[in-house]
């Protein structure tokens, strides 16, 4: 009665099993908050090559675990508090580890990270000016469907830096109510350093906070979406076949899942391979998929 057919279920099987779960969704929360702000994205990287080795480990363990005597009945699918977590996690996974891959690829270069770093040591942030005078006459545009009225003008503006105030144009400055002298606007300058000059916005976040709030607006009820339809179409014995090592099912999804993460790689380190870096990654992006439907047709 102690004869065995297959892989089968540990402690070791279930340890590495959550372990590469845990970093994956790790690396996958990392992207989309951009916990690395520019390459080397050392946290992903981390998270995620940690979830590789420990997948490889899961295989090994199920190799030598063996399901118990033959008289020894498998739980029944989904009969397991642990079960209906899985199901959760990976139908939400799959189409946010999707988006964690196009954030990647959007990510900004090294020399804007450490210019923002830079500006930032210095004390470049946002503070009121004074308004001199209006360069030529107010533009106002009505207000439209979604947007207020608003007013566009070249201001001449008085900027107290530390070494003296100093009066610099800020071109194409909007604002809610009509310019005039006198008037307090918003700026952003470093106090210290005079030769950075003054701005309306600063340009490096600019884009990430744009990115971010269309982000909450558009994709994040998508991502929902996608993940609450997947996980009406799966069914529980999925989920089984998942923590079962099958050679056929998992040796090719972790096959998928590794050329994903390795066409990651030129973005998250920062090269280009045929003289693409940033295509690669929203490649990538399709394997979560590619690997569902995998796991999909042979369980």
């Amino acid at each position: 009665m102690g004869n065995t057919y297959e892989p089968g279920h540990s402690r070791w099987t279930g340890v590495t099993g959550w372990l590469t779960v845990g970093c994956a969704l790790a690396a996958i929360l990392c992207a989309l908050l951009s916990v690395s702000p520019y390459p080397p994205l050392t946290a992903e990287l981390c998270f995620a090559g940690a979830s590789a080795v420990f997948a490889c480990c899961w295989v090994v363990a199920s190799y030598r675990a063996r399901v118990g005597p033959l008289d020894k009945p498998r739980p029944l699918p989904g009969s397991r508090p642990t079960d209906r977590v899985l199901s959760w996690l990976f139908a939400f996974g799959v189409p946010f580890a999707v988006a964690a891959a196009w954030m990647v690829g959007i990510t900004g270069s090294s020399a804007e990270g450490m210019e923002r770093e830079r500006l930032q040591r210095i004390g470049y942030e946002q503070r009121e000016v004074e308004i001199v005078r209006p360069v030529g006459d107010p533009v106002y545009s009505p207000p439209g469907d979604d947007t207020a009225g608003f007013w566009t003008a070249d201001l001449l503006v008085r900027v107290p830096f530390t070494t003296g105030p100093r009066e610099l144009v800020l071109e194409g400055y909007t604002t809610s109510r009509r310019p005039a002298q006198g008037m307090d606007v918003d700026a952003f300058y470093a106090p210290g350093h005079p030769e950075e000059g003054a701005a309306e916005h600063w340009s490096l976040d600019l884009g990430l906070a744009m990115v971010y709030v269309f982000a909450a607006i558009f994709v994040l009820p998508f991502l929902i979406g996608a993940g609450a339809y997947i996980k009406s179409e799966m069914y529980s014995s999925l989920v089984e076949d998942l923590r079962r090592f099958r050679p056929v099912l998992h040796l090719p999804v972790l096959g998928i899942l590794l050329c994903g993460l390795a066409l990651l790689l030129p973005v998250a380190l920062e090269f280009e391979v045929g003289g693409y870096n940033r295509l690669p990654a929203f490649l990538a992006g399709l394997t979560p998929l590619l690997a569902l439907a995998w796991a999909a047709r042979e369980s």
